[in-house]
Formats: structure tokens, C-alpha cells, sequence
């Protein structure tokens, strides 16, 4: 493995919070360009996307990540026995899957790019050739980035975040999931629905509506959960244990690849991933 050069990046305000793009390469500024283009060309189509979906009608969305969004959630629905989340949870990383292929198009046609990586909220789209390892300095949030570092070197598709203290809503317990799948999309809705699963082994505290106008009416008239106090060591494992279920049934399915799981200082490891590496995570047992 061989460590990349620092990436070129811009970023921009998007809902739901700050879309960055990044990359590295000779196809590096064109794919930048690209980038911004269609990002500012789906900052409304991504809101309106938002409110259809959160409607919970079956028309599709006529936006490129409204559609992605709604038919990466239909793949979930064979899983059995569960409450799938809001279609919305997959958004954010279907506006990053949309950016990154125009992205890689771009570069491909300007001399190629060894790097490439769209961000938005918690969730995370990459490319890379070969066997090269992420930057440090990827431009990428720290957690997301920290969590594919762990995943080893070459890794392509996409990884998200869930659980209390992500962006997107949860009924579970679970401070924090991370997930690896062959798209943002796929990863983001797997992330949600890993994080829903710890309720089956802890009941959270409920919380209060989602900040965000567009989460709360997407998961309107459901629970939502708020961040645990002290919590018993075997309610931990027993939450932590729901959720790592979920993961691996979603694994079974290959709509997931890898995930890492943390609640109150003890996390669950699901696929190739260094724990010891995951120092965000404020994990000091791994299993």
C-alpha cells in the first residue's frame, strides 16, 4: 500500500449540513468542478426529494438522489421482521453516490484521479485505485474517516454513521454505528436500521423531535430516541447484540460489507476492521 499526496477539496453549505468533495490526481480539478456543478444543480432537487419521500407516498422522486435513495431502501425490504426506517436516512448518501460518478466521469476523461471522495452529513462515497490507503488529510469528517482507515487499504463503495449521536434519527439505544456497503446509500440505511435494532435490547430514553425540519417530518409519529445515562454492563452487551444481529443478517443479505459498533465504552466488530484504530469511537473493549 502507498500513501496518496494531500487531495484537492471545496465544500459548500447543503442540506443536510456540509457537502465536501475531494480528490487527488491528474483528473483532480476537473473532477472538483464537476462536482460543484452538480451538487448546486441538486441543492433544491435534494429538498424536494426530502419532502416526497418523507410523505411516505409511492410516487419516486424525480431527482438522480431521490430516485437512488428510494431504490436502495426497496432492496432492505426483504428483510423480515423488522421496521425499516425512513426512506430519508439514505439520502444523504445517495446525493454523495450521484456526485461521486460524475466526479469519477470527469477525471476519467482528464487524465484519471487516484482519489476521489464526496461527504454529506454522515455519510461518505470513495474511490480509490489500486491498493491506496486514505489520506489523513482526506477533507472527509473525522469520524466516517477514521472508520474506512480501519477498513484497510482499496476499499471502494460507501460508509455512514448512525446511532444517538449521528445526524439521522434513531429509536435505539446505541451511541454510535458505522457501516461499510457498496454504496453511501446502501451504508446509510443500514446504519439506521443497525441503530434501530439496540432498542430490542435496551429501552433508550425518548427524545425530542429532530432538530432538522426535514427528519422530523420523516419520522413523525415515531419514536425517537435521546442519549442514555449510566447504563448496566449487561444491557450493554444486550443492545450491542441486537444490533450486531441486524448487521450481520444485512451482511448475509450483501447489503452490508462492514460495520463497528460503540455503546458506553464497549463496541462489536462486524467484518475486516482494525478496532485499535477507531479512537473516536471512545472504545476500550472490542469483540
Amino acid at each position: 500500500m502507498f500513501a496518496l499526496s494531500a487531495p484537492i477539496e471545496k465544500s459548500f453549505e447543503m442540506w443536510p449540513g456540509k457537502i465536501t468533495f475531494a480528490a487527488e490526481g491528474a483528473g483532480a480539478p476537473e473532477a472538483l468542478d464537476a462536482a460543484t456543478d452538480m451538487a448546486r444543480a441538486l441543492c433544491r432537487a435534494v429538498i424536494e426529494d426530502a419532502e416526497l419521500l418523507a410523505s411516505g407516498g409511492s410516487v419516486l422522486p424525480r431527482g438522480r438522489a431521490g430516485r437512488h435513495a428510494a431504490e436502495v431502501a426497496m432492496l432492505f425490504r426483504e428483510v423480515q421482521g423488522v421496521e425499516l426506517p425512513p426512506v430519508v436516512a439514505a439520502l444523504p448518501g445517495a446525493v454523495c453516490d450521484v456526485v461521486l460518478e460524475v466526479m469519477r466521469e470527469a477525471a476519467a476523461r482528464a487524465g484519471g484521479a487516484d482519489f476521489i471522495a464526496v461527504s454529506l452529513g454522515d455519510a461518505v462515497a470513495i474511490h480509490r485505485d489500486g491498493r491506496s490507503v486514505l489520506p489523513v488529510n482526506s477533507g472527509l469528517p473525522p469520524m466516517p474517516g477514521e472508520f474506512l482507515r480501519a477498513l484497510g487499504g482499496g476499499v471502494q463503495g460507501g460508509a455512514a454513521l448512525g446511532g444517538v449521536h449521528s445526524a439521522v434519527p434513531t429509536r435505539g439505544a446505541i451511541d454510535l454505528v458505522a457501516t461499510f456497503s457498496r454504496n453511501a446509500a446502501m451504508a446509510g440505511f443500514a446504519a439506521a436500521m443497525i441503530a434501530d435494532a439496540s432498542a430490542d435490547g435496551c429501552t433508550p430514553p425518548a427524545g425530542a423531535l429532530p432538530r432538522d425540519r426535514l427528519y422530523a417530518a420523516a419520522w413523525g409519529g415515531r419514536r425517537v430516541a435521546a442519549a442514555c445515562g449510566v447504563v448496566e454492563p449487561e444491557i450493554v452487551w444486550d443492545a450491542l447484540s441486537a444490533s450486531v444481529r441486524q448487521a450481520a443478517a444485512l451482511r448475509d443479505r450483501r447489503l452490508l460489507s462492514a460495520a463497528a459498533l460503540g455503546f458506553k465504552g464497549r463496541g462489536r466488530l462486524l467484518g475486516a476492521i482494525d478496532g485499535d484504530r477507531l479512537l473516536r469511537f471512545g472504545v476500550s473493549e472490542w469483540r
